[in-house]
């Protein structure tokens, strides 16, 4: 009976530890109009920084006010930052690469 009762302890500890962990990347804590919000800053964000500014998908750049929109919304939930940052990730590898013409020489 006493081995029943010590380890009774350590696996409902270990129950517990599972059910209350999320699973890695589900970002349970951002609602989905903040995921939203993230997912088109991401895209505005990515073809800013990666397409020349002469190319028709480029977005311009975002205005100061807008910025600190965004950074308040992530201030608010750290966890957003990382969804935006893989947002941003996963835009940068769906834009096609500029052709090697517009390429500068070192």
């Amino acid at each position: 009976m006493r081995i029943y009762s010590n380890a009774t302890i350590p696996l409902m500890i270990a129950l517990i530890t599972l059910i209350s962990c999320d699973e890695p990347d589900s970002y349970s804590s951002i609602s989905d109009s903040l995921k939203s919000e993230l997912q088109e800053w991401a895209g505005i964000l990515a073809r800013y920084w990666i397409l020349p500014p002469d190319d028709s998908l480029s977005s311009g750049k975002p205005d100061d006010t807008e910025l600190l929109s965004l950074i308040q919304s992530c201030e608010s939930n750290p966890e957003a930052w990382a969804y935006l940052y893989g947002c941003i990730a996963d835009t940068i590898a769906t834009l096609e690469p500029p052709s090697p013409a517009c390429q500068q020489p070192d």
